[in-house]
Parts: C-alpha cells; structure tokens; sequence
C-alpha cells in the first residue's frame, strides 16, 4: 500500500527516508507535490490527485476533513482511504511511532475497502499501566490459592532450574536471594 502524508504530517523520521518510499511505502506531500501544500488547495483535491496518482490513503493529523461534505462526497467516489487519530497528537515521535506500529492493522482494515475514514486510537502511557511485580506477584498467589512464598518459590525454582540447564546458574547471583 502507498501512503502519501498530508502537509501537517511532521518530515519522514531519517529511519524511514533512509528505507526510501518504495520500501515504507510512505511518501511526503513535499516530495510528491510541492504546489499543493498552499493552504488554498482544498483537501477533496488532494484527495483525487493522490487517487489519480495510485495512492491507497492520505494521513493527515486534521481529522476535521471528515466532517467536510465535499471530502466525503470526494472518497466516496474515489478508491483513497483516509487516515487520522481520534485525538490530537502533537508530538511527532508518538505520530510516527504510532503510525509504523498501526502499518500493518491499517494494511489490513483497508485491504479490500473501496474507500473509509480510519480513525487511529491514541495510546497513553499514564500510571495506570504501571505495575509492581511484587503486588503482582502477590495477586497471582491470591488467584492461585496459595501463598505469597509458594508462588515466590516456584517462580525461583523455575528460573534456577532453565539457568542451569542453560549453563549460566552463576551468572546471575543477585537472584538466588529474596
């Protein structure tokens, strides 16, 4: 599939540029047409010149173009894909970490449609995804029905007995104590 990037879409990361479009996939407005990055160039143009160039989806961070009439009526008659997040991302690592991850879901969702708005999820890393091993250690026995030290030293015994067959038992000393 070929992606062609809005002109709010933050530069080709230099691991991508290096890979080349023809490996990602990906290409830039910049690249493809300088021209249409005035701000007068309707986004529904954008959309038939990248159909008409053998594009599968513009990503664009303006989520607001699926709300617009004229973009709507455009993908329905074309066979262009657009893709977009939900929620505002503004830091450009996380979109394109974001996007690189999807690549293959979006491939997939967008293989054999005619033409969709795709809304990307966006991941937040807050301190509900934190665990402590310990406490999690703790609710396994509870789910177990066995003690905190049972399930402790079985854990220990399955790691002493892999590190032994693998040779390395003294490599890592700091775990015999606990």
């Amino acid at each position: 599939m070929r992606f062609l990037l809005d002109e709010n879409f933050p530069n080709l990361p230099g691991f991508l540029q290096a890979l080349g479009s023809t490996t990602t996939g990906v290409e830039s407005l910049y690249n493809f047409d300088p021209d249409l990055t005035d701000t007068g160039t309707p986004d529904w143009y954008l959309y038939l010149r990248a159909a008409e160039a053998g594009f599968d989806a513009l990503v664009t961070r303006d989520k607001s173009q699926a709300e617009q009439p004229e973009e709507m009526w455009v993908l329905s008659q074309t066979e262009i894909s657009v893709v977009t997040w939900r929620r505002p991302v503004n830091d450009p690592v996380l979109l394109w970490g974001q996007l690189v991850a999807y690549l293959p879901e979006i491939h997939r969702l967008l293989h054999d449609r005619k033409s969709s708005m795709l809304f990307l999820p966006v991941p937040r890393l807050n301190r509900d995804n934190l665990k402590d091993p310990a406490s999690t250690l703790g609710i396994r026995a509870k789910q177990q029905g066995v003690s905190n030290q049972q399930i402790r030293d079985q854990a220990r015994m399955i790691v002493a007995t892999e590190l032994r067959r693998r040779g390395e038992q003294q490599r890592f000393l700091k775990l015999k104590a606990d």
